[in-house]
């Protein structure tokens, strides 16, 4: 049996891969590990380094929770990390995620950094954005719930409280982290834990992200869930204008075009979300 097992879903990432082998490949710790890449029905695959301790599964089911359930059926570890194909573990993430479960009641979910970070010396309005918003696994952790871009969960709580959602295409990570905290598992953010996460470079990576999201809120989970997320959406972000002018990371005039940015993705999250009460398909991407 394993000590951890990484879960990673792909659909059309590919050519991120070599990236995110290589930091596994570089993992500090003592201990055993395996990394189980799911392919969520890309247009192409691409071959994988000759490494047993590296597998790749395949899932029909579109959906990344479908994925991650996938890769569920076929690890051993003690400890199941997820992470995206899009992120570049730092060389201690791992050891510092297994410190921390092997410290811990084995009940805990434990949340790790995502950094976003930039590489273009004039970035556009939509890195600037993610710069600006990002993810914030803290405050995350803070609200009861983590992503799966860096979320580790012991066996135990699999056992315990089942598997993702998987007719969901955005939303999963929280909900199954709910049902675990309903359970009375806890959660911890592990700062030391951290991978990197590119900044997104477009307006249409964005809009893309945000109508998946919205297919999350608006079409799974309780009706009153979906109530309160429809009231929400038809509010003016005014909290997140207001959390771009806190920013520190930002110029003045980068923040004027960061909240203009957002202003438009409010309008994406009002269209998206009428098409859907219409019957649109949620987006998957």
């Amino acid at each position: 049996m394993m000590d951890v097992s990484v879960i990673v879903p792909v659909f059309n990432q590919w050519h991120l891969l070599p990236d995110l082998i290589n930091a596994f490949s570089n993992q500090s710790g003592a201990f055993s590990r395996e990394l189980v890449i799911v392919d969520n029905g890309s247009d192409e695959i691409a071959q994988l380094p000759d490494n047993p301790a590296i597998t790749m599964l395949e899932c029909e089911k579109p959906g990344s929770y479908a994925a991650r359930n996938k890769g569920l059926s076929a690890v051993s570890g003690e400890l199941i990390v997820f992470t995206d194909a899009d992120c570049v573990p730092d060389s201690e993430w791992l050891m510092r995620l297994y410190e921390a479960y092997s410290d811990s009641d084995q009940k805990t979910l434990l949340a790790g950094n995502v950094i976003i970070r930039s590489n273009s010396q004039q970035p556009s309005s939509a890195e600037l954005y993610d710069i600006a918003a990002g993810l914030p696994q803290q405050r995350y952790v803070s609200r009861g719930y983590a992503v799966t871009a860096n979320l580790a969960i012991p066996r135990s709580v699999f056992d315990q409280v089942g598997i993702f959602d998987e007719n969901r295409f955005s939303g999963g990570d929280a909900d199954l982290c709910q049902r675990s905290l309903s359970a009375g598992c806890s959660l911890k953010f592990i700062s030391e834990a951290a991978v990197f996460h590119p900044a997104r470079t477009t307006w249409a990576e964005y809009a893309t992200k945000v109508r998946r999201m919205k297919g999350g809120q608006i079409r799974a989970g309780r009706l009153s869930r979906r109530f309160k997320y429809f009231l929400i959406t038809l509010l003016p972000p005014v909290w997140r204008f207001w959390r771009i002018l806190k920013c520190d990371k930002l110029k003045l005039s980068e923040k004027t075009r960061v909240i203009w940015f957002q202003f438009r993705l409010w309008c994406v999250e009002l269209a998206e979300m009428f098409a859907l009460i219409c019957g649109k398909t949620p987006e998957r991407r």
